[in-house]
């Protein structure tokens, strides 16, 4: 084989690692509440019901800093806090459940992602195609 293929053999799996590790610390998990507390320091994504009344938006220093429990669909005896430092999704009042994407840290579940879950905005869309 010449040298100029080996090196460039070389060079393309040195980048194929590098992608798959930089790669592998983005995706999370998919979990549940319980395995999300006994995993402290693990980045999850758990899906939950949003507890309505539990929702909280507080301002301080200009940072928004959005509160709120889930319940596990399952089993709604089982919940978790949420805590999401960052505006709030502007379809967060309609939604029903969410997925946070975070880790578990002293008693809340930090969130560095939501992904808002409203059924009603599909059921609009079926409902007008028939």
């Amino acid at each position: 084989m010449r040298r100029g293929y080996v090196v460039a053999l070389i060079i393309l799996v040195v980048a194929m690692g590098g992608a798959i590790y930089s790669f592998s610390g983005v995706v999370a998990q998919h979990a549940d509440i319980s395995t999300a507390i006994s995993q402290p320091g693990k980045t999850l994504q758990i899906p939950g019901r949003i507890r309505k009344d539990t929702v909280k938006y507080e301002i301080a220093d200009g940072r928004g800093t959005l509160r709120f429990v889930i319940e596990d669909f399952v089993d709604p005896s089982k919940s978790i806090e949420v805590v999401y430092a960052k505006p709030k999704p502007e379809n967060f009042d309609a939604a029903v459940s969410v997925e946070a994407i975070g880790e578990y840290r002293e008693g809340v579940f930090e969130a560095h992602n939501l992904l808002v879950k409203c059924p009603s905005k599909y059921n609009d869309q079926t409902s007008a195609a028939k």
